[in-house]
C-alpha cells in the first residue's frame, strides 16, 4: 500500500504514512467516498458540520452574498451585515460585542490579546500572562498550541513552547487528586489559587479554560460547584474569565453557550466551529460589556485578519442561527444526546471496553477502560483507539478520537461523538446499532473475554 505522503505528493500532511479516506460527498448524516462506500459522520467533520451536510439553503445564502459582496474589509468599512450578524450573536449568545476572526485558533488568540491590552489600559501591564490547564485543546498557532495542556500535541515544540502556567483539571473519573465525588473540595479548583501565588497574580491577565472538554477530555464535565469557586478566586486576584467554547459552544452542548449550563458568563469566550454549520470559515471573540466599556473609553484596539468579519462569514453565521431556530435544534440537540447517552450507559452493561460516558447535548465522551471497578485504563501498547478506528471505518462509521490521555495525561483512551444538531431518533438509534457492532469487534481484538 502507497503511503500517504505518495498519494498526495504537495499536500503538506498531519499523518504522512497512514492513508485516509477519500471522501468525496455528503448529504445530511451521510458522507461517501470516491469509491461509493456510505459512512455516517458521527462527529460531524472536526465537530463542525453541525447542520449536516448538502443544505440548499445554505449554499443559496453563500451564492447570494457572493454576487451582492463577497470581501470586505473592516478596515475600510463595517458593513452593515456585520452589525446584522454581531446582534445575531449577541441575541443568541449574551454577550455584548464580538471580534469575527477565520477559525477556532484565531478565536482563541484574540481573547488571549484582548485580555492582556484590557489590563494595560487599567495602568496594569505586567498582568499579561494567561493561566490554563493541563490536557486541555485551544489550537494549533504557536499561541494557542503553547496554552494547550496536551504535551503530546505539542511535542515538536517541546524545545520553544512558551509555557505561561496549567493547573489540573476537573478530569474527576480519574481524579488526579485521587478522590470522589463524595470527598471532593475542589482541590483542582484550588490548584488555580495555589498557582496564582506563587507565580503572582499580578502576573495574571485571565484564566481560559474549556467549561465542557472536546478534542482532548472527551465531554469532561466538571462537578457542581467548580465553577463557582474558579470564579471566586479569579475575582480575588482580578483575573478575567476566558472560556474557549469554540467546539462546546454555538448549539452544541444543548445551550448557546456551555457555561450557560453553569449559571456563569465569562468575561471574554471564544467561538467557532458551529457558528457557520460547517459552510464557512468563521469565529469571534466575544466580550462582555465589563470589557467592551473599556475599551468605549480608550478608543481604539489596533488589531485585524484580511478575513476578519468579512461578508460571506457573517450571511453564514447569521443563516446558521435563524436555521437553528426555526427548526427547534437545541431542543433536539439535549433530546437525541440525553437519549445517547442513556443508551450507552445501558450498553455499559454488556461491554466491559465502555467505562465512563459522560458530556452534554451532542457532545459526549466515552472513555475505554480494561475494568470497570477499578477504572484501569487500558495500555497504551494494545493500540485500543486504533483498534476502534479501523473497525468504525469497517463498519461504515467515521468515529473521532480524544487526542488526550484522560488519567493525569499518560494513559486512558476516549472518543467522542458529536453527530450533527438535526440528527433523527432513527438514526441515532442506527449509530448505536453501529456502535454496538464496533465496540464488540474491538472487544475480540483485545482479547476481553
Amino acid at each position: 500500500m502507497k503511503k500517504s505522503y505518495e498519494l498526495h505528493p504537495h499536500v503538506f500532511l498531519s499523518d504522512w504514512v497512514n492513508p485516509n479516506l477519500n471522501l468525496v460527498k455528503g448529504k445530511g448524516f451521510y458522507q461517501w467516498d470516491a469509491d461509493g462506500n456510505q459512512y455516517i459522520d458521527s462527529c460531524s467533520g472536526a465537530m463542525n458540520a453541525s447542520l449536516g451536510y448538502g443544505r440548499e439553503d445554505m449554499a443559496e445564502v453563500l451564492k447570494k452574498q457572493a454576487l451582492e459582496l463577497g470581501y470586505l474589509t473592516r478596515f475600510t468599512s463595517v458593513p452593515s451585515i456585520l452589525d446584522e450578524c454581531s446582534k445575531v450573536l449577541a441575541d443568541f449568545t449574551g454577550m455584548d460585542r464580538f471580534f469575527l476572526t477565520s477559525g477556532g485558533s484565531e478565536a482563541v488568540e484574540m481573547a488571549a490579546r484582548i485580555a492582556k491590552a484590557y489590563w494595560v489600559h487599567k495602568g496594569k501591564p505586567t498582568k499579561n500572562k494567561i493561566m490554563s490547564r493541563w490536557l486541555s485543546y485551544h489550537g494549533n498557532t504557536f499561541l494557542t498550541a503553547c496554552f494547550g495542556g496536551n504535551i503530546a500535541r505539542r511535542s515538536d515544540m517541546s524545545a520553544y513552547a512558551i509555557d505561561e502556567g496549567h493547573i489540573a483539571p476537573p478530569t474527576c473519573y480519574h481524579c488526579p487528586f485521587e478522590k470522589r465525588p463524595e470527598s471532593c473540595d475542589f482541590e483542582c479548583a484550588n490548584e488555580l489559587e495555589y498557582e496564582l501565588i506563587n507565580r503572582g497574580p499580578d502576573n495574571y491577565a485571565g484564566f481560559l479554560f474549556e467549561p465542557i472538554g472536546g478534542t482532548t477530555t472527551a465531554g469532561m464535565t466538571p462537578p457542581e460547584g467548580y465553577f463557582k469557586r474558579i470564579k471566586e478566586i479569579c475575582d480575588k486576584y482580578e483575573l478575567l474569565v476566558i472560556t474557549d467554547d469554540v467546539l462546546a459552544g454555538y448549539g452544541r452542548t444543548g445551550k448557546p453557550l456551555s457555561t450557560d449550563w453553569f449559571g456563569i458568563q465569562p468575561d471574554i469566550v471564544a467561538i467557532a466551529k458551529c457558528m457557520s454549520g460547517g459552510y464557512f470559515p468563521v469565529g469571534a471573540a466575544a466580550v462582555n460589556e465589563r470589557v467592551s466599556d473599556l475599551f468605549k473609553e480608550v478608543g481604539y484596539y489596533y488589531a485585524g485578519f484580511t478575513w476578519a468579519g468579512n461578508p460571506m462569514a457573517c450571511a453564514v453565521t447569521i443563516e446558521t442561527t435563524r436555521i437553528m431556530e426555526r427548526e427547534n435544534m437545541l431542543e433536539n440537540i439535549n433530546t437525541q444526546g440525553d437519549y445517547m447517552r442513556e443508551e450507552l450507559i445501558k450498553m455499559r452493561d454488556r461491554h466491559p471496553l465502555i467505562g465512563d460516558v459522560r458530556g452534554k447535548g451532542l457532545l459526549t465522551g466515552v472513555e475505554l477502560v480494561k475494568d470497570h471497578e477499578t477504572r484501569t485504563c487500558l495500555p497504551n501498547e494494545q493500540m485500543a483507539l486504533a483498534k476502534l478506528m479501523k473497525a468504525g471505518f469497517d463498519n461504515g462509521v467515521i468515529l473521532s478520537a480524544a487526542s488526550g490521555k484522560m488519567k493525569r495525561g499518560i494513559e486512558g483512551d476516549a472518543f467522542i461523538l458529536t453527530p450533527y444538531y438535526g440528527i433523527t431518533r432513527e438514526e441515532t438509534d442506527l449509530l448505536l446499532e453501529k456502535l454496538d457492532t464496533i465496540i464488540t469487534q474491538t472487544e475480540k481484538q483485545l482479547d476481553f473475554n
